[in-house]
């Protein structure tokens, strides 16, 4: 009977777990904006990220929403993930006015 080697299986390498979620696209045309928006007899500033038109934040002062939307304009944080996550957010709202 002629030797047989055994046979040996490699370990697969995995780079992410069960259940990960890859990032998003890069977006070369990612930027923020602020919007006044009355709500009731308030008036606040939403700084809105384009072009997905998601609402990142709210503010009662201007100079407060123009300081994110600079740095973050600025910046770019969250370009290689393709725009701020969704838990950081405000939830269930987008910008429906698409400009």
């Amino acid at each position: 009977m002629p030797n047989k080697k055994p046979n040996k299986r490699k370990t697969q390498k995995v780079r992410f777990h069960k259940g990960d979620k890859r990032p998003g696209p890069n977006m070369k045309d990612l930027h923020y904006i602020k919007k006044m928006v009355k709500r009731g007899r308030k008036i606040v500033w939403q700084v809105i990220e384009k072009p997905k038109g998601k609402i990142v934040s709210e503010f009662f002062f201007e100079e407060d929403a123009s300081s994110l939307v600079k740095f973050q304009n600025k910046h770019r944080v969250w370009l290689e993930n393709g725009g701020i996550p969704d838990f950081l957010c405000h939830k269930g709202e987008r910008e429906l006015a698409k400009r």
